[in-house]
């Protein structure tokens, strides 16, 4: 998976949370979305902790950010989280 993106929405937990980690594990660059700021942030730093990955990024609701996010996989990874708010 190296050198791909891929978002997962309902990053946070569960199934999405899962896919998530796996990918990250694999080598991609990983956007997560979820519903709570804090909570998606929280989720992203456990991510990269876990798998080693530092491009994992968090998107806060369903932020214009990570449909730019993922039509520009040039664009550096932040390591860090978007919101629309």
């Amino acid at each position: 998976m190296a050198g791909k993106s891929v978002l997962v929405t309902g990053g946070t937990g569960g199934i999405g949370r899962a896919t998530a980690i796996g990918l990250a594990a694999l080598g991609a660059r990983v956007g997560i979305t979820g519903r709570d700021q804090a909570r998606t942030v929280a989720a992203a730093a456990g991510i990269r902790a876990a798998t080693g990955n530092a491009a994992v990024d968090a998107f806060a609701d369903d932020s214009p950010a990570a449909e730019k996010w993922i039509e520009r996989p040039e664009l550096p990874t932040q390591g860090g989280t978007r919101s629309s708010r």
